[in-house]
């Protein structure tokens, strides 16, 4: 008898793979994505159309690139706000490199990258060392990059070099008609999605997030955590740079200019909490697709451009109150 109360126990305890739907963080926003998609669908003309679609997922690529950086800042405690700025400054940086410079495209590549990591170091050791708020560092760093983006360029944008091979690399058909942007997003999104769930430094990431001290406490080296997670973010900006250099074949200072809110949507949406240690990169590209689908309707309807902007606020917003709703729930049953 004792046997049986335990395996029906034990079996009661296990929770179903429906459980599990319902209960991740990333249900909601799916079934948001869902509900727009089949709204779109039947409300907005030409939306279900292979280049139309082709083109939201180019949009979202460079808000998922960057986006994963950002994610994992958001769940390590922190945030950034000069993403939108070093995107700019990064792409400027790498049509510099290729044209004043004549540097080869993989050189260039490495380079920028780099020196969007040596950004996000910066900014996360004066956060961490000095212990400034990331807020304030970051919105320094946001008037500082695109000034310096504005000064290399004299405010003009400054085409690249013509490069066929670079420009099917970053932005040609990689399968079919998919756009290689599309292709460059997965990647990093797997890699960072495996990072999270799979390894050490995830588990740190999320532990540091979670509770700094108790993280410290238990042996995990959370300033390092938070400095790498910057030091990723700048990275990301760099590659995101890169691709867009190679897809347009030029660069613009303005280039990224309110984009931090896109990526901060992205985030928020999919699931991610402001005040660190909850967080997915499925919810983020989810969350992607919520601001990428709602902006290509509003474009389709022919609604003011201007109004994208109050959209990502007022879905900015929304999510968060959602986040705090479903916390305070969960706070409720426990």
């Amino acid at each position: 008898m004792t046997t049986t109360i335990d395996i029906a126990t034990t079996r009661d305890a296990a929770p179903s793979p429906l459980r599990k739907l319902f209960g991740a963080h990333e249900f909601g926003v799916l079934s948001a994505t869902l509900l727009i998609f089949l709204f779109c669908t039947v409300f907005v003309p030409n939306f279900l159309t292979s280049d139309n679609l082709i083109s939201v997922a180019q949009q979202i690529a460079f808000i998922g690139i960057i986006g994963t950086g950002m994610t994992l800042l958001v769940i390590a405690g922190e945030i950034d706000l000069s993403v939108g700025s070093q995107y700019g400054f990064l792409s400027v940086m790498t049509a510099y490199t290729l044209t004043e410079m004549a540097l080869p495209v993989w050189l260039a590549t490495v380079l920028v990258v780099g020196f969007g990591a040596l950004i996000g170091l910066v900014q996360g050791l004066i956060t961490t060392v000095v212990k400034v708020p990331s807020f304030v560092v970051t919105l320094a760093g946001l008037a500082i990059l695109r000034g310096a983006a504005l000064l290399v360029t004299d405010g003009v944008p400054m085409s690249g070099p013509p490069n066929p091979g670079f420009h099917d690399l970053v932005s040609g058909n990689a399968i079919g008609s998919l756009a290689a942007q599309t292709i460059w997003m997965a990647a990093v999104m797997l890699l960072f999605g495996w990072v999270l769930s799979r390894t050490k430094f995830g588990y740190d990431v999320y532990a540091t997030g979670g509770n700094m001290k108790a993280a410290t406490n238990a042996g995990i080296r959370a300033v390092r955590v938070k400095v790498l997670c910057f030091a990723l973010t700048g990275a990301l900006c760099g590659l995101a740079g890169v691709i867009l250099v190679g897809w347009l074949g030029s660069a613009n200072p303005l280039t990224g200019n309110g984009f931090e809110l896109s990526v901060i949507a992205a985030v928020v949406v999919g699931g991610a909490s402001l005040a660190g240690g909850v967080g997915s990169i499925v919810g983020t590209l989810l969350g992607a697709l919520v601001a990428g689908l709602i902006g290509n309707a509003l474009v389709l309807l022919g609604v003011e451009g201007n109004w994208q902007q109050v959209a990502t606020g007022v879905l900015i917003l929304t999510a968060v109150l959602i986040n705090r709703f479903i916390a305070s729930r969960q706070s409720a049953l426990r």
